[in-house]
């Protein structure tokens, strides 16, 4: 049971860190293509929320994982984590559904394997959701951490139309030009997008929660039949 937990820990801790690297390897590409409009955009600043999740998430699991005293990961770190993996995720699901197929031919070679987009769009989010699925959730599922988790979008949504409808910001993504869609196109973006980060990230977390009950149950039937 121990060495199970141990197992989980050092895996997490090294997903962490190869996460750490490759964000700050995708925003030094982004700073040097796009400068400081790179805030501008959700996928830029959700990897950046992503990035510092994991470091503060890293440095927890090392603790843990290299203290004598066995150290819990504490809950606030791992719901920071969590919604940070929901973030990305919904820039995959998004990059995937909609701007990949709207680019035409090659749109997914383009989206996700071109510049800073291999990082953001298909590496970050994908490792992140490996590692927590896999390594870092838990046995419980709880539907408030679902809807928590669609927080920092409506957060984005809210300051992305604010600043558009002061002629402060352009977009950046087509369904933010509210000045040049009907009122009711930017209301059902909005209702789509936001139904799409409650349901992947209740997904994430009923995968998380199956992996950790079987790992669980694996445990068990070790202690059982293992002298």
């Amino acid at each position: 049971m121990f060495f199970e937990r141990k197992i989980k820990l050092l895996m997490s801790l090294l997903i962490n860190i190869a996460v750490i690297g490759l964000e700050i390897t995708g925003i030094v590409i982004c700073a040097l293509n796009t400068g400081l409009e790179m805030f501008n955009f959700y996928t830029t600043d959700s990897n950046l929320f992503a990035m510092f999740a994991s470091i503060i998430f890293a440095f927890y699991t090392a603790r843990s994982l290299f203290s004598k005293k066995n150290f819990e990961i504490p809950k606030y770190v791992k719901i920071l984590k969590y919604i940070s993996v929901c973030c990305l995720n919904l820039t995959f699901v998004v990059v995937t559904a909609i701007f990949a197929p709207a680019f035409g031919e090659n749109g997914y070679a383009y989206m996700l394997f071109n510049g800073d987009f291999f990082y953001f769009h298909f590496l970050c989010p994908i490792l992140t959701l490996i590692s927590f699925i896999l390594f870092e959730g838990s046995t419980e599922y709880r539907l408030s951490l679902s809807f928590l988790a669609v927080t920092p979008t409506l957060l984005y949504a809210a300051c992305a139309v604010t600043l558009n409808l002061l002629y402060l910001m352009d977009g950046p993504y087509p369904f933010l030009h509210i000045y040049e869609q009907p009122v009711m196109l930017s209301v059902l973006w909005f209702i789509m997008i936001s139904d799409a980060s409650f349901l992947s990230s209740a997904l994430i977390q009923k995968l998380a929660e199956f992996f950790a009950r079987l790992s669980e149950k694996k445990e068990k039937y070790i202690k059982m039949h293992i002298p």
